[in-house]
């Protein structure tokens, strides 16, 4: 509040308040005041009890810099905040606390005809409806019965030119619209089935005749009845219209809500319901629903300590195993694990149950309402398969992959989240993974058929095009839900430029989340919502007001003001009331001039709606054009946002270290910072072709009922790769516009919603935030409009029947029984100021403060003797004054005759004097200058003869050159006269001259005309060389240019074969270095397999140590043996000393012989096997470098062995062996 609300005189002992930081008040009592230091002595009171605090709390402030606004009277509230003795913000926050205490809680208060609703966050019995139908609205309290009854009558009243009705609830979240939305629509609907009885049973209600009825365009088409099945119609017809309005509500808040930091159920998006009404009977026909700007952000990242919408949660803990066992959501696991398990649901860390929300009963009454509005059990389980599969979708992960592309993105393995929510939501797995992780690019050419091509996406794109089909999904499915429930509503839409309507709009309240969040995208467009809605509210309250201003015939300019032309007058009121045209109309146009006077005014906010949606260089199409650019990025749209608006009045620059990163922007509500975060992404309306077809491939019957997206225009070329949607901005945008215009068509009720603490606890009133969200709200300037306006009104009938019985008929009578005139002398007898009150045509106006007039007017017992006696006064000196004031202005017109004469005649006698005057001055003057003139030639003359004197050579040259001259000037004629003597020698020379030139002219005419016969035959011979020479250069030009454009040819094909040898070479290289990467790798791999053989190589050799050790020993054994054979042969040797006949005998016998050969046979026998025993076996291993295969031999080793020493031969048995 500014120090133009300040008083205009400090009383001591009156309590006022004071303001303390944006939003603080206390209570205070003005103990003293000093007039000429304006500092006052302000003690604090306690406003329960109105005492000062004890002990006293002192604070000596100065009221021109400390701003204090003076209090209402305590103990008392106003239904009507208008009707307060003094209305700031401080007045407005007392009066609806006071009315907001549980003892005697009445949560709601009109200011005006404009609603304000304190939520009282707990439940309060409604009233009977009956005393709002068809009852006096003046003695109704407040409630949004009021506003509803308002409107109907409104609709109803039979009049030339029918408006439609719109009710406008707004307020930020947790302010309770939805709730109070409902009771509007619960209101609406019995009261047109009231009236519809009424008429029933009557049978006489005349028909509402229409000239024409006010509709503005739509911008969203509503449903018809005709889009719904026919097997629902016959569920409709056993439930009411109105029933069926009431269940669209839990199915709006379910999919459609969400909990949030500051509300536990708030809506996510904003809706606009029309009621649709008969135009005979006005009995409900039919209702439309249109939905606004769904937060599907919320959907994949919920805000941290905020739930993601409540049918996830519901469906969840609902508790029904027969349906979510086929969901994938296992029913015996508990609630909160569940909920736990799901990406979407655990990302804002918020999954445990809330005391404030009934998950499984809000689960059970969203059935009901499902089957009400024709939603069979088969339809619901295909409903739910969508939800669940989104939250099986979500929990898709990926993992990047190395491909010849790069670092792409591949599904997870081991995890089955892509089969469950591929089968949920009827989609191919292939085809669901196929569009999450490639992207499909088609390009189309008249000389060959449309190419496609695939690139695979990386994580992020992976995820962000998981992300997309979620929300598109999502949005489908609340698309149709929106559509059945509208189909169910029966909206005719083929008459809607016929039936007439109400509209109830339920929309999100200005936001501002600094310094505790940050404000981004959303917050961007809810704002602008809000700015457009704060226009309607401003112009709807001010040609409210200044229509009634003009029916009552109360001067009202036509522009944004209202201005009161009378200014207080001094002397007898009694005189200033009843002074007559004359000299009223004077002082009128007067202070109609008069800069000073008064104007109603309020902040107009068209430069910051033309800021942001401009078509022709707004925010929104800048946003949309950097969109469009390639390589779009939040930083290029944050640099081209300031560099556009830098000078524009409601985009001021923040400061330099927070430049780079955010932008501000001045509404009407305050400045909001919005930082620049995922600007473009959320901005990015457009779906794929890709994922239309995969949408359109689905077998659900829910996604197949709806278009992903609207077509593109028929210019468009026929690519598959062609983006549809557009932007959310450019839709948004588009959808306000034809919000307002549909708003602008009907006559509009509002309802400002009203959070009592950020807490929302029951009983606790937070002064600070209520003044900050009326600010927001625009009631504050409502009450700027009405302070300085009119706000305070009696009817001229209600002041003649309180003061009739004082002063009788009779006195009445000598008014003419002329009620205004009858107020009029009462209020001069009052000694009322001519500037607190206006007199209409029907009612009595008193200034904003006046009350205190209007107390004192209808208290009548004060001066009830003394009344009639000072109307007698008053009519005497109306009279008295009448015929004086007619005979002053005869005399006055006289006075201004005989004036106006005298002048004429003065200023005829003034011009003929002055005529003469002027005459003999001119004269004088012509005189004066002939004279001068004349002078100075003479003196002229003579100063140039006096210079040329003795100077015979200057004159014959002056002369020269006067005689050269064409024309001699008048003023230079003397000086021919004064050379006189030598100008007739000057003559002479002149025509010898003359006669000389003729002749030089002659010959050189002749000469001339020989070089003009030269010049010509060299100039045509010049010109036969010239065209040889050009004919020749034109060829050399032609043979130069076909040069260039061959070596031109020959560059481009060098450089295109250079560009292409290095790309060629770029590839090679690349694939070199995968070669070289990949023999690294080889080399590595055998190097490892040398140091394997290496290592087996080593155990070979140990192998042969002990081999080597081992032959050494069989070498030593065979030593051994080779002495034990020598002994044997020794002793064979000893035993070959026998007689020979006994060798014979024995050889004849076989008896010693054959044991002595079996001996030795045996001994050899022996010998062989202990060289067999001596041979071992070595492995060796062998490596193949072309196999990684290792050969394995093993390898004989035989010990070397000695000669075997032969026995000595004995002759005598090969003698007897010869003999025998």
């Amino acid at each position: 509040m500014t120090s133009d609300d300040q008083p205009e005189k400090i009383r001591v002992g009156d309590l006022y308040w004071k303001q303390i930081g944006s939003n603080g008040w206390v209570l205070g009592k003005v103990s003293a005041y000093d007039a000429d230091t304006t500092t006052a002595t302000f003690d604090l009171v306690d406003e329960d009890s109105g005492d000062v605090l004890q002990p006293v709390q002192q604070d000596l402030i100065n009221v021109t810099m400390t701003p204090i606004f003076p209090s209402n009277p305590l103990f008392s509230t106003c239904a009507d905040m208008t009707s307060l003795h003094h209305l700031h913000e401080a007045a407005l926050a007392k009066n609806l606390q006071d009315r907001s205490v549980l003892s005697n809680q009445r949560p709601y208060t009109f200011m005006a005809n404009v609603l304000i609703a304190i939520n009282p966050l707990r439940y309060l019995e409604e009233p009977d409806k009956d005393g709002y139908i068809g009852q006096s609205l003046d003695k109704c309290p407040p409630h949004p019965y009021h506003v509803a009854e308002s409107a109907y009558r409104q609709l109803a009243t039979v009049r030339p030119v029918m408006q439609n009705q719109s009710i406008i609830i707004s307020g930020e979240s947790g302010s309770g619209k939805t709730e109070t939305s409902k009771i509007i629509l619960d209101f609406l609907t019995v009261r047109a089935m009231s009236h519809r009885q009424s008429v029933d049973d009557s049978g006489n209600e005349p028909e509402v005749t229409r000239v024409s009825v006010r509709h503005a365009p739509r911008v969203l088409s509503s449903f018809s009845s005709r889009d719904a099945p026919s097997s629902v119609v016959g569920v409709w017809s056993s439930v009411t219209l109105g029933d069926r309005l009431m269940e669209t509500i839990p199915i709006l808040e379910s999919f459609g809500n969400a909990k949030t930091h500051r509300n536990h159920n708030s809506s996510r998006f904003g809706k606009y319901m029309r009621l649709q009404f008969s135009s005979r009977h006005h009995h409900l026909t039919g209702a439309s629903i249109d939905t606004y700007l769904l937060e599907k952000s919320r959907l994949v990242h919920p805000p941290m300590g905020e739930r993601n919408f409540h049918i996830f949660y519901e469906l969840l803990r609902s508790g029904r195993v027969d349906l979510l066992d086929p969901l994938h959501l296992t029913a015996s696991l508990d609630a909160e694990h569940m909920i736990a398990s799901f990406q979407y649901l655990n990302r804002s860390g918020c999954t445990a149950r809330s005391d404030a929300l009934d998950d499984a009963a809000n689960f059970h009454k969203l059935t009901d309402a499902l089957q009400l509005v024709g939603i069979d059990a088969a339809m619901q389980v295909d409903l739910f398969r969508l939800v669940a599969g989104v939250l099986h979708l979500g929990n898709v992960s990926f993992v990047e992959e190395e491909t010849d592309e790069g670092t792409t993105a591949c599904i997870s393995p081991g995890q089955d989240a892509l089969e469950v929510a591929a089968a949920l939501l009827g989609m191919q797995k292939d085809l669901l993974s196929s569009a999450m992780l490639n992207k499909r690019i088609t390009r189309s050419s008249s000389s060959r058929r449309n190419s496609i091509y695939y690139l695979k996406k990386d994580i992020r794109q992976a995820t962000y095009s998981r992300d997309t089909i979620a929300k598109t999904v999502y949005e489908l499915v609340f698309t149709w839900l929106m559509r059945r429930c509208a189909s169910a509503l029966e909206y005719n839409e083929a008459l809607r430029d016929v039936l007439p309507y109400i509209g109830v709009l339920d929309i999100f309240g200005f936001e501002d989340f600094e310094p505790h969040n940050r404000n981004s995208f959303e917050q961007l467009l809810i704002n602008y919502a809000n700015e457009t809605l704060q226009s309607i509210f401003n112009t709807c309250i001010f040609q409210a007001e200044q229509e009634l201003y003009k029916s009552e015939h109360i001067h009202v300019p036509n522009n944004v003001a209202l201005m009161f032309p009378w200014a207080s007058t001094g002397g007898d009121p009694l005189y200033a009331a009843t002074t007559t045209a004359s000299s009223n109309a004077t002082k009128l146009m007067a202070d109609r001039l008069n800069d000073t006077s008064e104007l109603i005014s309020y902040v107009d906010n068209q430069e910051c709606l033309n800021l942001m949606a401009s078509r022709s260089g707004g925010v929104f199409s800048t946003i949309d054009a950097i969109s469009r650019l390639p390589g779009p990025s939040d930083k290029k749209l944050n640099e081209r946002l300031h560099t556009l608006f830098k000078r524009h009045s409601c985009f001021p620059t923040p400061h330099p270290k927070e430049a780079h990163e955010m932008f501000c922007i001045v509404h009407y509500a305050g400045m909001v910072k919005y930082h620049i975060d995922s600007f473009i992404d959320k901005n990015n309306n457009i779906i794929s072709a890709q994922f239309e077809e995969l949408m359109a491939a689905s077998k659900s019957t829910i996604l197949q009922a709806l278009p992903v997206s609207p077509p593109t225009s028929s210019s468009s070329p026929p690519n598959s790769n062609n983006q549809r949607g557009g932007s959310v901005t450019q839709m948004f945008s588009v959808q306000m516009r034809g919000l307002a215009s549909e708003l602008e068509g009907t006559r509009c009720n509002f309802i400002r919603c009203i959070k009592p603490n950020a807490d929302m606890e029951v009983g606790k009133f937070d002064r600070a935030s209520v003044v900050d969200q009326l600010r927001c709200s625009g009631t504050v300037q409502a009450c700027s409009v009405l302070r300085v306006g009119l706000p305070t009104r009696i009817l001229y009938a209600e002041v003649v029947d309180t003061y009739l019985p004082v002063v009788g008929h009779a006195l009445y009578e000598k008014f003419n029984c002329n009620e205004r005139l009858f107020t009029q002398a009462i209020c001069a007898a009052l000694a009322f100021p001519t500037d607190a009150y206006r007199l209409g045509d029907t009612r009595l106006f008193f200034r904003t403060g006046k009350i205190d007039l209007l107390d004192k007017l209808l208290n009548v017992t004060k001066m009830e003797d003394q009344m009639p006696t000072m109307l007698v006064n008053y009519l005497v000196k109306r009279r008295w004054l009448s015929a004086v004031t007619k005979v002053m202005v005869f005399k006055m017109w006289e006075r201004v005759f005989a004036e106006v004469r005298f002048r004429r005649s003065a200023l005829t006698l003034q011009c003929w004097w002055r005529q003469v005057q002027a005459r003999k001055e001119r004269q004088s003057l012509a005189t004066q200058a002939r004279v001068a003139s004349m002078l100075a030639k003479w003196t002229k003359k003579l100063k140039v003869m006096k210079s040329f004197e003795g100077k015979p050579d200057d004159k014959i040259d002056l002369l020269n050159k006067l005689l050269a001259k064409p024309v001699v000037a008048p003023s230079q004629k003397w000086l021919l006269t004064w050379l006189g003597p030598l100008q007739r020698a000057m003559y002479v020379q002149k025509l010898c001259r003359k006669a000389c030139v003729a002749y030089l002219a002659k010959r050189g005419f002749v000469w001339l005309l020989q070089q003009v016969k030269v010049k010509r035959a060299q100039l045509l011979l010049q010109t036969q060389v010239r065209m040889v020479l050009a004919k020749r250069r034109l060829q050399e030009l032609v043979r130069r240019r076909r040069a260039r454009d061959h070596w031109r040819k020959a560059l481009f094909g060098a450089r295109m074969l250079s560009i292409m040898s290095r790309q060629f070479r770029r590839v090679h290289l690349h694939r070199l270095e995968q070669g070289q990467i990949e023999l690294t790798a080889a080399n590595e791999a055998l190097q490892s397999q040398v140091q394997h053989l290496t290592a087996k190589l080593d155990s070979v050799e140990m192998d042969k140590q002990h081999l080597q050790r081992l032959v050494t020993s069989t070498a030593a054994s065979l030593a051994e043996r080779e002495a034990r054979l020598q002994r044997l042969e020794a002793k064979i040797q000893s035993e070959n000393k026998e007689s020979l006949m006994l060798r014979i005998f024995k050889f004849f016998t076989c008896s010693s012989s054959s044991s002595v050969s079996s001996s030795r046979r045996q001994r050899k026998q022996s010998v062989d096997e202990d060289d067999d025993e001596s041979e071992c076996s070595m492995t060796t291993c062998t490596s193949d470098e072309s196999a990684d295969d290792v050969t394995v031999q093993r390898v004989r080793i035989t010990p070397p062995t000695k000669k075997k020493q032969q026995p000595p031969r004995n002759h005598v048995w090969k003698v007897s062996r010869f003999c025998f």
